[in-house]
């Protein structure tokens, strides 16, 4: 059956032992990969003996690394079908480019290890998960409550939101939110991710990027702060400015059934966006997580 859409996650999707069914399959990408990061991708993703696997800086690399090697095996077995629709939640924008040939694989992991860490270094914040069938209100309460300083970061589905913001904003919030009946949880990340308070790390990113050439889209590419087709001139404008823009994962998936793509895949490790994309377009349409054996 061929599939029209073809997503990626980001980050959240790490786990302990992921891409042990692509590793062996690709020993000298793997021996290039590790010396352009200086450090052994597969024992970060199959051991993590230094507890490393959750720190943004290198969580980054090993599911941009992992989704493109899941990403390779697909093809191999599958076929290039350039018709396929590509896209990306935050972080999984980068192996949907790999895929469209915008980089190579390691040119792609450089980009990827900067993000990374300029994001860990982004320390002026938290983030919030939002959950329940009134996360979809979130909107209209956080006017309601007059928490100006507090933006969405991810419409992840009609009952999943994400909030950054500082950690003391947040902290008073939370109690807010819970007596109008939102459940919260907290997420581990070093910073109030996809807000303004990225703009020290986006300003960065943005002179990391300014001189790199990168090819245009050989497949379409769907952006998920916008909703557009992402072409050459669009390029440098998404990957920076998504550290600061939302996550419109709701919306994306929303445009894309209404505009006739019915069937959905994920390619990378985990199954968070076909979860999310479940909850927003039922169950006639559940998407497919890939699986390897």
């Amino acid at each position: 059956m061929a599939i029209d859409v073809v997503m990626f996650p980001g980050q959240g999707s790490q786990r302990l032992g992921m891409g042990h069914e692509v590793f062996d399959a690709y020993p000298q990408l793997c021996d290039r990969a590790e010396e352009t990061v200086g450090h052994p991708l597969r024992e970060l993703c199959l051991k993590d003996p230094q507890a490393l696997l959750n720190q943004t800086a290198y969580t980054q690399q090993a599911i941009y690394f992992v989704s493109c090697l899941m990403y390779l095996a697909h093809t191999e077995e599958h076929g290039h079908e350039p018709s396929r629709c590509l896209t990306g939640h935050s972080l999984g924008l980068y192996p949907a480019l790999f895929a469209a040939g915008v980089f190579d694989l390691f040119e792609g992991l450089r980009i990827v290890a900067r993000r990374g860490a300029l994001m860990q270094e982004a320390r002026d914040g938290a983030m919030v998960a939002v959950l329940g069938p009134q996360a979809d209100d979130i909107d209209q309460h956080l006017a309601e409550l007059e928490c100006f300083d507090v933006e969405v970061a991810n419409y992840n589905s009609p009952e999943q939101v994400v909030l950054s913001a500082a950690q003391s904003s947040l902290e008073e919030l939370v109690p807010r939110l819970e007596e109008i009946g939102h459940r919260c949880a907290w997420l581990p990340v070093s910073g109030a991710f996809h807000s303004r308070r990225m703009e020290p790390a986006r300003r960065e990113f943005a002179r990391f990027l300014r001189d790199r050439e990168f090819a245009p889209p050989t497949r379409t590419v769907v952006s998920t702060t916008s909703g557009r087709t992402l072409g050459a001139e669009h390029l440098l404008e998404e990957m920076v400015f998504q550290l600061v823009k939302p996550v419109r994962w709701r919306q994306t998936v929303t445009h894309l059934a209404r505009t006739g793509h019915r069937t959905f895949q994920e390619i990378g490790p985990g199954t968070v966006l076909t979860k999310l994309s479940t909850k927003i377009l039922g169950d006639a349409n559940s998407p497919q997580p890939e699986s390897r054996k």
